[in-house]
Order: C-alpha cells, then structure tokens, then sequence
C-alpha cells in the first residue's frame, strides 16, 4: 500500500502534534520495508529513557532512593537550640554594671557617660574560633550564644565590673531550591528568630510547579546532617508547615515530573528525522 500526500499534512513544529508524529510515524513503519522492526526498536528507546531518572532530568537533586534515610518528622516539632558554626557573623555587646544602659537609653546622649563597647560583629572562622579585644580567640563553634554568653561573662569579669554580654548571629538564613522545569533559588535571611518553614516557602515565591508533597528538609547541626521528607499536600500534616528553621537549612521542592511530555520533546527532533526519510523513501521506491 501507497501512502497518499494527503497523509503528509502535519505540523511537525507544533509540539502538540507529538502524538501524531507517533501515530503518522507507525503509519509509515507499517507500509514501509523497513519495517515494524525498527518502529519497536525506537519504542525500546522511548521507554529506556523514560525509566532513566537521572538521564532525563539531570538536574534533579538530593534523590533518595532508600525512604529509610529520612529522620522523623517528629523531631522538628521540638524546638532545637541554634548552635553556632563557621561562617557565622556574630555581633557582641559588653555592657558594664548589668547593662544598666539598656534600661537608659538616654545616658547615651550625655557626654562622659559611656561604659559599654560598642557591638562589633566578628566572624567565626574554619576552626571555630573568634578573636576578642581582652579574651583572644576563643572557641564558639559548636555552642549556643547563651553558652557563648556565660562563659565570656566569666572572662569580662576580670576587666569589667559587673559585666552583662550580649550575642546574636547576624547573618541567618535559609537556603530555598525547586526542581521544577523553572529552577530557583532563593537565600532566605532571618527576619526573626521565629522564623518558620512557612516563612521560607512564602519569601521564596512559593512551591509553584513543585511536589507539595515532596518537600525536602536537609539540616547540619552538632548532631550531624539529616533528611526530613515533609508533606504539605494535606491538611493533615499542616502542623509542619510551622517548624522553626534553624540556619543554614536547605529546603528542596521536588520537581513535578512530566515524563511522557519530556520525551516526546527528547526525542521530537529524531522523530522529524526519521519521518522525513521515510516520507522520501516511500517516493522514491
């Protein structure tokens, strides 16, 4: 059997016409030499790259392909100390006489009344350590500023009477990724120290084309590093969406895949190819 030009009428450039490219393609496999052979050849191919996760979206991250990796949910209902780390900008108050200053802002203006430092911000280094007018370097990784807070109060008091010493870390933030076809990244700063999973996912924009269902939590902390798995496709798991964010938390939407759209995109340009040579082929014959 002949093909007719009539057969011929398809908008190859149109990606909606993806399913007919198939249904033309097998139309002309079937009446051609070449045969069924090679049209369950090219379906191997099709399906081959379809179960190949990491060949079809290679930019996916964080695959977990063993669910037993993930740490309980549970355990981000209750609340965590930050505990400080390299990289953190710390800024230091010392006040003297209990930071009776803070109770009298006005003495600020008053001149020759001055009896507290100025917050100055260090940054702890690769090995933890921060260096301190009258202390030195001193070990702060790894401990909570109100630790951090007790212990300099301790060395102050040799310099300073009745020292009162405030902490806090300037520089916290989140880190918000999706995996959708349309990739973002976003650096979330703390607003406060409330800050929640929430918070992150709205000053991101948004889960967009991502998997609600699939957002993934990876936090570094004294215990080490953890996955958490988070639905919030269901009303049922509401109560994670409002977990404390600690800093440096990686938050990941799962990308939303489409797989047949994507190897008919994939594969449309070989599709035209083959098309067009057998479409010469049945003339010329």
């Amino acid at each position: 059997m002949r093909i007719t030009n009539n057969d011929y009428l398809i908008n190859f450039d149109d990606k909606k016409q993806n399913k007919g490219k198939i249904y033309y393609l097998w139309h002309l496999l079937k009446y051609s030499m070449i045969g069924k052979l090679q049209f369950i050849i090219l379906l191997g191919v099709l399906l081959f790259s379809a179960s190949c996760q990491r060949t079809m979206y290679p930019s996916d991250m964080y695959r977990v392909k063993d669910k037993d990796v993930f740490s309980s949910n549970d355990e981000l209902l209750k609340p965590t100390p930050f505990i400080i780390q390299p990289g953190d900008e710390l800024k230091v108050l010392v006040l003297s006489n209990q930071g009776e200053k803070l109770l009298d802002p006005l003495s600020a203006g008053i001149q020759g009344s001055s009896s507290a430092s100025a917050p100055v911000t260090y940054v702890v280094d690769v090995e933890g350590m921060v260096e301190l007018p009258l202390v030195g370097r001193i070990l702060v990784a790894g401990k909570t500023t109100s630790q951090c807070e007790s212990e300099l109060k301790t060395i102050y008091t040799q310099s300073v009477v009745d020292p009162f010493v405030q902490i806090s870390v300037v520089n916290k933030r989140a880190f918000f990724l999706t995996g959708s076809s349309s990739q973002t990244a976003t650096v979330v700063p703390f607003l406060n120290t409330n800050t929640t999973l929430m918070d992150v996912i709205a000053t991101a924009g948004g889960i967009n084309d991502g998997k609600a269902y699939a957002v993934r939590l990876i936090r570094t902390d004294s215990l080490g590093q953890r996955i958490y798995n988070i639905d919030l496709s269901s009303f049922e798991y509401a109560k994670y969406s409002g977990i404390l964010m600690q800093p440096n938390d990686i938050v990941y939407v799962a990308a939303r895949h489409r797989t047949v759209r994507k190897v008919f995109e994939e594969l449309s340009p070989y599709l035209t190819l083959v098309s067009t040579v057998l479409i010469i082929y049945n003339f010329t014959r």
